[in-house]
């Protein structure tokens, strides 16, 4: 009980199993190390859902928050101002099961792949010249992480493989991106 069986025979903690640094002399802990489980029937262009009771639900919340970097430039004459600033979102994917999720949040990041497999918050920001919104973009670095917070089941003897398995409707996606962005403003300007 909570131990991994590496190929060769050996053991190690479940907490070293696909934690990046192999531990089993063969190498085999950081094998089959997917992280992100979405069924074959998930599709990625509705929203996660919240059970609300019986068969009814509703569309989980989107946390959001915003930390101002730096002030880029400000243009009073052209009513803008220019702004770097890191945007996060955080909500829970039900539809989701993580694999092996570490207490060390950082160990917890999905792939580019699992990335573009999952839905995503579409923020719009409004007062921008074409109103951008959030989106993977090649030039914009986009991390997501899991946040481990609820309790796991371990695979039975039936699976040769042995797993940490997380509900997704327990564990929390944490998405950031960093931006730089012009923004329109109306200046009140008085002596």
């Amino acid at each position: 009980e909570g131990e991994f069986t590496c190929n060769d025979g050996q053991c190690v903690t479940m907490e070293q199993r696909c934690n990046q640094i192999p531990n089993c002399r063969d190498e085999s802990d950081e094998v089959d190390c997917k992280l992100l489980i979405l069924k074959n029937n998930y599709n990625k262009k509705v929203p996660p859902i919240v059970p609300t009771g019986g068969d009814e639900f509703k569309q989980a919340k989107v946390g959001i928050s915003i930390s101002l970097l730096k002030i880029v430039s400000m243009e009073e004459v052209q009513h803008k101002i220019n702004l770097q600033f890191e945007i996060t979102l955080e909500w829970k994917e039900i539809r989701a099961t993580y694999h092996n999720l570490k207490d060390e949040t950082s160990l917890n990041a999905l792939t580019d792949e699992e990335i573009e497999a999952l839905w995503l918050p579409y923020v719009i920001y409004d007062n921008t010249d074409m109103k951008e919104a959030v989106k993977l973009m090649k030039e914009v670095k986009t991390t997501v992480v899991v946040t481990r917070m609820g309790n796991f089941t371990r695979t039975g003897l039936d699976v040769t493989d042995e797993i940490e398995v997380f509900k997704g409707i327990e564990n929390q996606l944490v998405m950031s991106q960093t931006y730089t962005k012009s923004f329109q403003c109306s200046y009140d300007l008085a002596k």
